[in-house]
């Protein structure tokens, strides 16, 4: 809870009510030259006249409170961190996390007037909370750009800080969107949304005879074991003991496909071995004897539950699995004392491999480019934006949507739809391809093969603004009548750099398509989100699209 600690320590029972809103709509972001400012990741501020500051997971918050009446005041700055690809998304997602899950009650947010301010997107809204019998305001303001959002949030019980609370806003400033750059919490935390879990990670163990001094003896021995995670969704994992205790080498090795889900990741092996191998008569720990015989190994589908952590301090990334049983894969041996079903695996960045394979071993790559387990294969992946009213008006969205979604299919075949539902006319614009696309690592290719740009009309109209809720709209713009017009589409073959990471403030998988030249799909920039939905969820087409 970014803000927890703060408003534990400055809560009261008496109460106040508050005469007075704050006028966020006159707080949009500019820069103020009556202090010292200072800058917390993308975010530059001006810390109130006898405030305090405090460093929290996540963010930077400050907080002033009068004791003689129990009156107090909160600002939080929060790190950026990647966006959903819409403001209003990510505004919507902050208010639940920052808010809703943190006081005991809330009301929805009343909406001010968007504001673009150095290529960010900035929506702002407040709500009236009650929080253990304490009644209060509370403001958010986000800023949307970049492929990241930011936040600001506001708490107070009392009208004595509001001059405060105006001088701070207006001291805040955003660096140009092309120049900020999402950042990962600098203490160590979950960070599943912020690091992809492609790559290699490792567990390594030097071994030891004893203890001298308080200080570990070490052998020339060790216990490795490795997984490497490629963005096709196959996976390779080794393991490797060169023990003084041992008389040979023992040697793992299994290949297989990978899915996230949430926060679970499933390994389902489609090939392995065990080995043994004598020593080298060299006895060097990096030299192999003779092949001696094949040991028995199970390939054991596993679901895991995972996070990632970040370990500022060393500049770490750990993968953490923790299951209900014990594999083979996994074993036990090794790891920490009394953590005998959770393993720990350290990213292991530009450096490589520490696992030599015997003579004559390859690592050939499991081709799963259209295997049924891709994580890419039969998922609904959108990109999903709500139609707004100019002006911040109280019926904020109109009902209309932007939609683009990618299917994949196992037969290494594809679809491509957008749909713009505006509700300010009665028809719909539909534009779609089909093609086939290849997996080669964490470069998918798009070769489209037919396509067509296409008006339609909707069943239901005419849709009337002012007299229809956004709800009424959308089931309206979702209903789809006839072709009244078809154009030729323009058929683009792409490479696009691919991963899927799991996004925390969306509870949800990611298909992130990053490139270098634009199409008719992506349009301009560079990088695009996908976020996995539910059929139920996803836009309704018409059924000439299959």
């Amino acid at each position: 809870m970014l803000y927890g600690k703060c408003l534990n320590k400055i809560r009261s029972k008496n109460m106040q009510s508050l005469k007075n809103r704050i006028l966020v709509s006159l707080l949009l972001i500019t820069s103020t030259a009556f202090a010292q400012q200072e800058t917390y990741d993308v975010v530059s501020y001006t810390i109130p006249k006898g405030w305090q500051k405090q460093q929290v997971q996540g963010g930077v918050q400050l907080f002033v409170t009068d004791n003689t009446n129990g009156g107090y005041a909160i600002a939080i700055i929060t790190q950026a961190m990647p966006s959903t690809g819409s403001a209003n998304d990510d505004f919507k997602s902050q208010w639940k996390s920052l808010l809703v899950n943190t006081v005991n009650s809330i009301t929805e947010p009343t909406m001010e007037a968007p504001v673009n301010d150095n290529g960010w997107e900035i929506l702002s809204g407040n709500g009236n909370y009650v929080d253990r019998g304490v009644k209060g305001l509370a403001t958010l303001i986000t800023a949307t750009g970049g492929q990241q959002t930011t936040a600001v949030v506001l708490m107070t019980n009392t009208q004595q800080y509001q001059n405060e609370l105006f001088g701070f806003i207006n001291s805040l400033s955003l660096k140009k969107v092309e120049q900020a750059e999402t950042k990962t919490n600098s203490t160590v935390s979950t960070a599943s949304a912020g690091k992809s879990i492609v790559g290699l990670w490792h567990s390594y163990l030097n071994e030891t005879s004893g203890y001298l001094n308080n200080m570990p003896q070490y052998t020339a021995g060790y216990f490795r074991k490795e997984y490497t995670f490629k963005a096709d969704g196959t996976y390779e994992y080794r393991l490797k003991n060169w023990s003084v205790n041992m008389k040979d080498i023992q040697f793992a090795y299994e290949a297989g496909t990978w899915v996230l889900s949430g926060s679970n990741l499933t390994l389902t092996p489609a090939r392995g071995k065990s080995e043994w191998w004598s020593k080298a008569t060299s006895n060097k720990t990096n030299e192999w004897g003779k092949f001696i015989k094949a040991a028995e190994y199970k390939l054991e589908k596993q679901t895991y539950t995972f996070n990632i952590e970040y370990f500022s301090g060393s500049d770490d990334y750990t993968l953490v699995l923790k299951s209900t049983r014990p594999t083979q894969r996994d074993g036990g041996n090794f790891n920490a004392a009394g953590e005998p079903l959770e393993f720990r695996y350290t990213f292991r960045k530009e450096l490589g491999s520490l696992i030599d394979n015997p003579p004559g071993f390859k690592t050939t790559s499991y081709n799963n480019q259209s295997g049924s387990n891709s994580p890419l294969i039969g998922k609904i992946w959108e990109a999903k934006s709500y139609e707004k009213y100019p002006g911040g008006a109280m019926n904020y969205h109109t009902g209309g949507q932007f939609v683009h979604q990618y299917v994949f299919n196992t037969d290494r075949t594809y679809r491509f739809v957008y749909v713009g539902a505006s509700a300010y006319t009665d028809l719909n614009i539909l534009k779609y391809e089909y093609g086939t696309y290849t997996v080669n690592g964490n470069q998918l290719t798009l070769t489209p093969t037919r396509g067509s740009n296409e008006e339609w009309s909707v069943i239901g109209g005419p849709v009337k603004l002012s007299g229809m809720s956004d709800v009424q709209v959308r089931k309206i713009k979702e209903s789809w009548g006839n072709r009244t017009k078809s154009t030729q589409r323009k058929l683009e073959k792409n490479v696009y750099t691919f991963r899927i990471e799991y996004m925390q403030g969306n509870e949800a998988n990611a298909l992130i398509l990053e490139y270098n030249q634009s199409t008719e799909r992506e349009s301009n920039g560079s990088v695009a989100y996908y976020f996995e939905t539910v059929a139920e969820k996803s836009i309704k087409l018409p059924k000439e699209i299959l």
